[in-house]
């Protein structure tokens, strides 16, 4: 299977409870053949959108000295995208965000130049949080969804824990055990189908 998963690792944190179930999936991933590729939101260069709407009229965006090239590449280029992340103040880290901020151009292909993307894939997000309450991953859940629309990937599936603010503490959570296979089963089904 020569089709490659971009794993976007969204948390600051390395090896954080969000890196623990990327690497796990990671592990799930090479163990059935797929190629696996890591993108660390918080070691690249990436300037905020400042709103110019200079892609309006090219569907590309006119920051061109940052790490975003390489991203827009990779992103294009991957069968299937899962997102790790963390949540903070109910969405995701700044890193992240200033990342799916910069598909504005995407946005503006899509629904500005109609140009949609060509084929629809798979996609997933895996989100961590310290609250106890479930509700904390609705409004990083809506923005993910809005950046899979924008990419034409289709979420199939998605994986929330609550309550595991200590580092590692997914380590030994259940549903990350019972829950983190499903997740990589929805992924491979789709990249075979």
């Amino acid at each position: 299977m020569g089709e490659q998963v971009l794993l976007v690792y969204g948390s600051p944190r390395r090896g954080g409870n969000t890196d623990l179930l990327l690497d796990r999936l990671a592990a799930a991933f090479e163990h059935a053949g797929t190629p696996v590729a890591r993108l660390r939101c918080a070691d690249l260069r990436v300037r905020p959108c400042v709103g110019c709407g200079g892609c309006a009229e090219t569907g590309e965006c006119v920051i061109r000295d940052d790490d975003m090239p390489g991203v827009y590449r990779a992103v294009d280029r991957a069968a299937a995208l899962v997102v790790g992340s963390p949540v903070y103040f109910l969405g995701p880290p700044a890193p992240l965000k200033a990342v799916i901020d910069r598909f504005q151009c995407h946005w503006a292909r899509v629904n500005l130049l109609n140009r949609r993307p060509r084929r629809r894939r798979a996609g997933a997000l895996l989100a961590t949080a310290g609250s106890p309450s479930h509700s904390v991953f609705t409004c990083l859940h809506r923005i993910v969804d809005a950046w899979f629309e924008v990419l034409g990937i289709e979420g199939v599936a998605n994986l929330f824990l609550e309550n595991v603010d200590e580092r590692g503490r997914v380590a030994d959570d259940p549903r990350a055990e019972t829950d983190l296979p499903a997740v990589a089963h929805r992924i491979l089904e789709r990249l075979t189908a």
